[in-house]
């Protein structure tokens, strides 16, 4: 399972699956930069196909979900994607299991010893249902900086403990949608100097920046 799942606040992170929280699932808030960064696979792919898998015939709802996938692109966990044929998921939603239909979706997730596994507390969201800049930083962006630390705050004033630290303000904001329009554009990028900032999207970063964003 994921390490974002968490006894923490209830919070839903799959964009565009099931709209609920499931009873019995809890979920960790996280900005999708660190559901990106903690995940060991992070792919856009199609699924094709499920397949209900039970360990137990005497326990129905406690086995998992085999979706057949074919891989379109990977963006974090390259030299893992050979280890994957399937993609599971537990079959309870209460066990943070989640249902994917068919057609393209961006999925993260976790290698367990059964193989490549997703939940409701993964970054998952259908792939047309993501935003310009949020596939832009999700192509490009959050992978490079991973060592960057995302951290809440509620009680202003609020200032970063450590250069590498992007301060996240508005708890709100971690929902994945609102209105079904995206509102997850922002990345925490690193910089020359080793500090890192919030780019949204309302500018080039500057020219000392580790990372080239005007073209991508």
């Amino acid at each position: 399972m994921s390490a974002a799942v968490t006894l923490g606040l209830l919070f839903f992170l799959s964009a565009g699956l099931n709209e609920q929280v499931a009873e019995g699932c809890s979920c960790a808030p996280g900005h999708p930069q660190q559901l990106f960064c903690m995940s060991d696979i992070v792919m856009r792919a199609e699924v094709t196909g499920e397949k209900i898998i039970h360990s137990d015939e005497n326990t129905p709802g406690m086995g998992k979900i085999q979706y057949e996938i074919q891989v379109i692109k990977v963006f974090k966990g390259f030299d893992r994607i050979k280890e994957i044929q399937h993609v599971y998921t537990n079959e309870m939603s209460s066990m943070c299991g989640t249902r994917l239909g068919r057609g393209q979706y961006l999925l993260s997730g976790s290698i367990a010893p059964e193989g490549f596994f997703v939940s409701m507390c993964d970054y998952l969201a259908l792939w047309d249902r993501l935003s310009l800049m949020q596939k832009k930083n999700i192509k490009h962006r959050y992978l490079m900086s991973c060592s960057c630390m995302i951290s809440t705050c509620t009680e202003k004033p609020c200032q970063p403990s450590t250069k590498n630290e992007c301060i996240l303000t508005n708890l709100s904001s971690l929902w994945s949608f609102e209105d079904r329009e995206p509102i997850h554009e922002s990345a925490c990028i690193r910089h020359s100097d080793g500090s890192c900032g919030w780019y949204g999207g309302t500018g080039k970063p500057s020219e000392n920046d580790t990372m080239d964003v005007s073209d991508v």
